[in-house]
């Protein structure tokens, strides 16, 4: 490892993310777990209340569509408004959605078109709800307590809406229809109570009052002035489309390849969370006792090796042990991007700056796939992941030349300052951290917010 990967070895002690992180965390919790309920629910309604073999992927398309359609607006609202404000009040206007909609499944069986708008419509509200949640999180805490934070959020998406909540949506929906949506319009009225609970915003809002198109134009175009954040962009993106280039022919090497029944997908598919779980609960501790250049370069190693592996598998248990490992990767991979971002993009504009990442996320996880498709139909299916992982590997010689000046984003750690409203909690209560340096247009780090999931 080059001079780059020794980054000043960060604090040893155990990060107490405080009160109001706990509280926002416990919101995210609860509403992934509803969410999985629902993602897992609506097929199965869609399969009920139509015979086209279509129904399905209409939904799905649906809730798709508004990462694309959604992204950039959802930037200006979070960088405009309250963000704590403006997700507790989504979650408030998804819990009556949801909840009348369950009504209507208990009485009688709504149209397919119902079912893709509802997909829609919480789609919409879950883009722009995950950009305030991401922007919101440094103001709660230290720079130096960024991944454990983005850590423990990253895990309720893993855990909640990728293990307990499709499972507790799959019985409940055998029960009635109606009972997972039920749930989870419950869980959207008390993760609105919690995130409400943590009081306003103190980040810097843009300016009121001028055009959405404007306010997008800002955004994009300080990201491609700052070089340390646009180079984390395109590394994002690409590794966001190796990745997937790989990934997406898991199903048919489970299937077709290594000849293992439909069912032990499930299982490859559940050592991929348990690894991604794995990831994100260590990341405070992995913070501690590794550089960040070290942990970067590690999960693109993890990703590159574990694809060429697989490719090369004979049984279900090593597709589904390599792929544990590639989880493990890609969430620690998304921690690093997202605490980096945090800390380089002003306040102001970290909604906006957010937003591109979650388009340009999605086009090369679409695009991934695309390809992955096109090289198994001209190839063979263990050929995609054999260039997914190779490329994975170019990235990560890339990476290694990269590394000083990823790093240099970082901000050193920071005494949290108080807000006004803070100010009158007991001395007690654990603090709640503001990342207050500013960043200018031309590319100067700051302590700053954001948290998606550039390898989806």
């Amino acid at each position: 490892m080059t001079a780059a990967d020794l980054a000043e070895k960060p604090s040893k002690s155990r990060p107490q993310l405080g009160r109001k992180f706990t509280l926002l965390w416990s919101a995210s919790a609860i509403s992934s777990v509803g969410d999985g309920m629902r993602d897992s629910a609506l097929p199965l309604l869609a399969v009920a209340v139509s015979e086209s073999p279509s129904a399905v992927s209409v939904v799905s398309v649906a809730a798709s569509l508004p990462f694309l359609v959604m992204s950039l607006y959802g930037g200006v609202l979070a960088d405009r408004s309250d963000r704590r404000r403006l997700m507790w009040t989504i979650d408030a206007l998804r819990a009556v959605v949801v909840l009348g909609f369950a009504c209507w499944v208990f009485f009688a069986d709504p149209p397919l078109l119902a079912l893709a708008a509802l997909a829609f419509l919480l789609g919409c509200g879950e883009t722009v709800f995950s950009n305030a949640a991401t922007s919101a999180v440094p103001e709660l805490v230290r720079p130096d307590q960024l991944d454990a934070a983005n850590g423990r959020m990253q895990a309720n998406m893993l855990v909640g809406g990728n293990l307990i909540g499709p499972l507790l949506g799959s019985a409940l929906f055998a029960v009635a229809a109606g009972f997972p949506f039920t749930v989870d319009g419950v869980s959207f009225a008390l993760a609105a109570v919690l995130v409400a609970a943590t009081g306003r915003s103190t980040a810097a809002r843009a300016r009121a009052g001028r055009p959405v198109l404007t306010e997008i134009r800002e955004g994009v175009n300080w990201l491609f002035r700052h070089r340390e954040v646009r180079m984390l962009a395109v590394l994002s993106t690409l590794g966001a489309l190796t990745c997937f280039m790989g990934t997406t022919m898991m199903v048919l090497m489970v299937t077709k390849v290594v000849k293992a029944p439909a069912a032990s997908y499930g299982i490859v598919l559940a050592a991929g969370a348990i690894g991604g779980t794995a990831a994100s609960t260590l990341a405070g501790r992995l913070s501690r006792l590794l550089s960040r250049g070290t942990r970067i370069a590690l999960s693109f190693l993890l990703m590159g090796v574990s694809l060429i592996l697989m490719a090369f598998s004979t049984s279900v248990f090593e597709v589904a042990a390599l792929y544990g490992v590639i989880g493990f990767g890609i969430v620690t991979w998304n921690i690093q991007a997202v605490s980096l971002r945090q800390q380089a993009v002003p306040k102001e504009l970290l909604g906006r700056v957010n937003s591109c990442y979650m388009l340009l996320s999605r086009l090369g996880i679409m695009t991934g796939a695309a390809l992955s498709g096109w090289i198994a139909s001209v190839t063979n299916i263990r050929t995609p992941l054999v260039v997914g992982g190779t490329l994975l590997l170019v990235l990560l010689v890339a990476v290694l030349f990269l590394l000083p000046r990823m790093t240099a984003m970082e901000s050193p750690a920071q005494e949290p300052a108080q807000d006004p409203a803070q100010a009158q909690e007991p001395a007690t209560g654990a603090p709640e951290a503001t990342a207050t340096a500013s960043s200018s247009a031309a590319g100067t780090g700051s302590a700053s917010t954001s948290t998606s999931t550039e390898n989806e």
